[in-house]
């Protein structure tokens, strides 16, 4: 598709065959374009963002995915979060991070970091959290860098909310997750124990997606910057690198048309999101995800796309 004008309040970052749109509020990735052809869900106009409850693009936090009855406990003292998909908490709250507007910091035209502030009590969180992303792109691929810091003990999953199009629906991408253990979830979206892979949820070997209804985490091996997925479409092949121990694939059976959309229409199924994270309810299920003051929350992630 031709590439529309810049809307005013978004930044363009260029190099080699890449264009990427940064939107300070949510810190989101409105659509990366590779020569002229776009990756990404999202809308065409930039004001949509703030009705959007689908984190289209967002940086979800302070603590990405679930957190069970919107609750944590820590030395004995209790912190009840905003409870905001049922008992839950999700993606931080509301507003979470995906729904603040953030501060620029540095913009060049390959590169741009944004900041935000989230005061003690935020969505009932402890502590004041300093938050950043750094969004890079180079002619091999685009990188993302995420991090955080603390005033008090709080637990951290900043997650990055891409919806991918390949040039199909969710069921008609193939897929590669080098994963032997996953996670099924209960009636509140809230993830069960890791269990092994079955045929009917196993992507270590690349296969078709086959459906939309994918909603769950991964437990990716090994540590460090390394490859944990593969997405392929009719564009080409999407590489995802990222340090972190979990991915959620979710291929977006709640997607529904609202506002104009910049690439193909959010129907259900319409993108596939590969969320790099910690693990879902991580406070909940006795996972090391808590953030000391003085220690510093980092998460790393790499793009890399091939054209078919």
């Amino acid at each position: 598709m031709p590439i529309p004008p810049i809307p005013s309040d978004v930044h363009e970052l260029l190099a080699g065959p890449w264009r990427v749109w940064v939107l300070p509020y949510g810190a989101r990735l409105v659509q990366i374009w590779h020569q002229s052809t776009p990756l990404l869900l999202g809308f065409k106009d930039s004001s949509s963002y703030r009705s959007d409850r689908m984190s289209m693009g967002a940086v979800c936090g302070r603590y990405g995915n679930r957190i069970e009855n919107a609750r944590l406990e820590r030395d004995g003292v209790e912190y009840a979060l905003t409870a905001n998909e049922g008992a839950q908490c999700l993606h931080g709250g509301q507003p979470g991070f995906g729904d603040q507007t953030w501060t620029l910091d540095k913009v060049a035209s390959d590169c741009i970091t944004l900041t935000l502030t989230s005061p003690d009590g935020d969505q009932g969180f402890p502590g004041q959290c300093q938050a950043r992303v750094t969004y890079r792109v180079s002619p091999q691929g685009i990188s993302c860098a995420l991090s955080a810091s603390v005033d008090k003990p709080c637990p951290i999953n900043l997650i990055q909310h891409n919806y991918w199009n390949l040039g199909a629906d969710a069921g008609n991408h193939r897929l590669w997750i080098p994963a032997t253990q996953t996670q099924d979830t209960d009636s509140r979206n809230l993830p069960k124990p890791p269990r092994d892979v079955t045929a009917a949820d196993d992507f270590s070997s690349m296969r078709p997606i086959g459906h939309m209804n994918f909603d769950r985490n991964y437990c990716v091996p090994g540590q460090g910057i390394r490859p944990v997925a593969r997405l392929a479409g009719p564009y080409g092949e999407l590489q995802v690198h990222s340090d972190q121990p979990h991915i959620q694939l979710y291929c977006a059976a709640g997607l529904k048309p609202t506002t104009a959309p910049l690439g193909v229409m959010h129907n259900p199924g319409a993108g596939v999101c590969l969320e790099t994270q910690q693990m879902p309810n991580g406070p909940a299920m006795g996972q090391d995800v808590w953030i000391e003051p003085g220690q510093r929350y980092a998460h790393h992630i790499r793009w890399e796309f091939t054209p078919a």
